[in-house]
């Protein structure tokens, strides 16, 4: 069919497509495990940001620190990989949303069940974990919020004063 380069199970699938609905390109992005795309942005040098959760360790894929993953991935404006990163503990983290930010870095909400790694101050169980990313992806700060049971950042967005906003269940 339409999809080309799947690296096995689920993979990332981005596809562009044009003012009429015609593919212009399509990319399988991912390793042997499983891939879940959850947010996708234009960037403001015209290629694509897309964040979710990896399972894998390899194809696409590198640097996963157990069970699921953040997978950040920076597209230039042909679908070509520029850079990629994964971001977590030893427990399940699965990213949900991904803007850029004012200053051309990231921001990513989603949920966490680890408590090292990358991840720092996890309340019990799953929390919303907020992550901010400078523009080349390179983790500038991490934020574990929630209670002692289960708490799921699905979407955040920048503020006009240069703050965040996260919704999610709780």
């Amino acid at each position: 069919g339409d999809v080309t380069g799947n690296h096995g199970s689920f993979d990332y699938w981005v596809v562009k497509l044009n003012n009429t609905g015609a593919i212009e390109w399509q990319k399988s992005l991912g390793g042997s495990g499983d891939e879940y795309a959850k947010s996708i942005q234009q960037t403001l040098d015209g290629g694509y940001i897309v964040a979710g959760e990896t399972h894998s360790n390899d194809g696409d894929v590198t640097g996963n620190h157990g069970g699921a993953d953040y997978w950040v991935v920076k597209l230039n404006n042909s679908g070509a990989i520029e850079w990629q990163k994964t971001f977590g503990g030893s427990n399940d983290d699965i990213g949900e949303s991904i803007n850029q930010t004012n200053d051309g870095g990231y921001i990513v909400a989603g949920c966490t069940n680890s408590n090292d790694g990358d991840v720092i101050g996890n309340h019990g169980q799953t929390d919303f974990w907020i992550i901010k990313l400078d523009d080349l992806g390179n983790l500038e700060w991490q934020k574990a919020l929630g209670g002692s049971s289960h708490d799921f950042a699905r979407s955040i967005k920048q503020t006009n004063d240069r703050g965040y906003i996260a919704t999610g269940k709780s």
